[in-house]
């Protein structure tokens, strides 16, 4: 049975949705179980750095109520095949047994590139210092959370 040139070309786009489908699921599902990894350390803050192709990441970061870190996971790579693993350090710096303030003041003083290079290990930072000292949410935060509704479609702030 011979297909023509276009139904060729539509069963390739159908092969490769499915392929995405089962790879985002699979990366779902990844991304739980890293969570709870991360979650039995103790506190979780997690952040993200969206990339074009290869320069994106998620962070999860779980620390102890001090902000000392006990455990960092990260998900970088190309798309469907990227799985999270630990990271030792950041910046010639290790992570575990390091402060979250250390790399807080490290990221202060950092230039808007690099900063911008590594935004989902201090936004994760920043989300676990805002958990542990309670401390009153930037205007950036501020903002993204009014443009956030629940599941009611009610803002949360």
């Amino acid at each position: 049975m011979k297909l023509p040139g276009v139904s060729v070309l539509l069963l390739i786009i159908l092969i490769l949705i499915i392929m995405q489908s089962i790879g985002g699921f699979l990366q779902i599902q990844d991304y739980r179980k890293a969570v709870r990894r991360m979650h039995q350390l103790g506190n979780v803050g997690m952040g993200q750095k969206r990339g074009r192709f290869l320069d994106g990441h998620v962070a999860i970061v779980a620390c102890d109520s001090e902000g000392i870190i006990t455990g960092v996971e990260v998900m970088d790579g190309i798309g469907i095949l990227s799985r999270f693993h630990k990271k030792e350090t950041l910046m010639g710096e290790p992570l575990v047994g390091n402060s979250i303030y250390t790399f807080l003041d490290i990221a202060s003083g950092l230039d808007k590139k690099e900063w911008k290079r590594l935004q989902g290990y201090f936004r994760a930072f920043e989300a676990l210092e805002v958990r542990l000292t309670d401390r009153e949410l930037t205007r950036e935060q501020e903002a993204y959370m009014e443009t956030k509704k629940d599941k009611k479609g009610k803002k949360l702030r």
